[in-house]
């Protein structure tokens, strides 16, 4: 599978200013977005941490599982926008 180099989301406005949890398990999220076809790099973990902005802030998953796919460089997947989402969800945020 051809791996993806996230290098940005344009347009999404996520609030890329806010903190990860201080128990936020960047190995585990590498891992995952890794086996998934993604590029495990600086710019997916950013794009992570404002998956969990967007989930404190109550949008919906599917809201922002479009957006990373609408915004993203690099023709990342709607399949891979799911595998951020998840990543992000289950070892970025509270």
């Amino acid at each position: 599978m051809k791996k993806l180099v996230v290098s940005s989301i344009g347009a999404l406005a996520l609030g890329l200013a806010l903190a990860a949890p201080a128990y936020a398990d960047d190995a585990a999220f590498f891992d995952a977005v890794q086996a998934g076809g993604i590029e495990p790099n600086d710019a997916a973990l950013q794009m992570g941490q404002a998956v969990c902005n967007e989930i404190a802030a109550g949008i919906p998953e599917g809201t922002t599982v479009v957006s990373i796919y609408t915004n993203t460089s690099n023709d990342i997947t709607a399949e891979h926008a799911q595998v951020l989402y998840d990543a992000a969800a289950a070892n970025l945020c509270e």
